[in-house]
Order: structure tokens, then C-alpha cells, then sequence
């Protein structure tokens, strides 16, 4: 499983093109059927379920699991099958 940690970074005020530009990334470089995981602060990110659920859809990954603290997300994603 790959792990990705978006926790410490500078999107330039932009945080939903940088999210898709992570996604995409992952998209790319996953396998079908891989795992990967995502760390993000809930303060850059202040996103719910279904906005990470319908993103993580239209790059074809799964959003299998999400958990937050209220101060972390930290994504589940599955790369689907065509």
C-alpha cells in the first residue's frame, strides 16, 4: 500500500485542484485493485465524505474508508477495476 502525506503543504489557497491533482497522480500510478492511503489536514482540506467520495470517483478510485480526528483526514482509496 502506498501512503501519500499532504499533512505540511503549501497548495497556494487552491486546495481542490491540488486534491485532483493528487488523486490523478494516484490514478496513474496505482494498479487496479492497489490500495493507497492520503494524509490531509482537515484545516486545508475542509472537505466531507461525499465531496472525497465523488472526487476520488470521477479519477476511478474507491474511496474505501474515511477517518478523521477533526484535525487529520486520512483516506482510503482502491484503485477500481474498468
Amino acid at each position: 500500500m502506498i501512503t501519500e502525506d499532504h499533512r505540511n503543504i503549501s497548495c497556494g489557497g487552491d486546495p481542490f485542484n491540488y486534491l485532483r491533482s493528487v488523486l490523478k497522480g494516484l490514478s496513474i500510478q496505482l494498479d487496479q485493485g492497489q490500495d493507497a492511503t492520503v494524509l490531509l489536514l482537515k484545516e486545508k482540506f475542509p472537505y466531507d465524505k461525499a465531496f472525497f467520495e465523488s472526487m476520488s470517483g470521477v479519477m476511478k478510485l474507491k474511496l474505501v474508508e474515511m477517518q478523521t480526528d477533526g484535525v487529520e483526514i486520512s483516506l482510503h482509496l482502491r484503485k477500481q477495476h474498468n
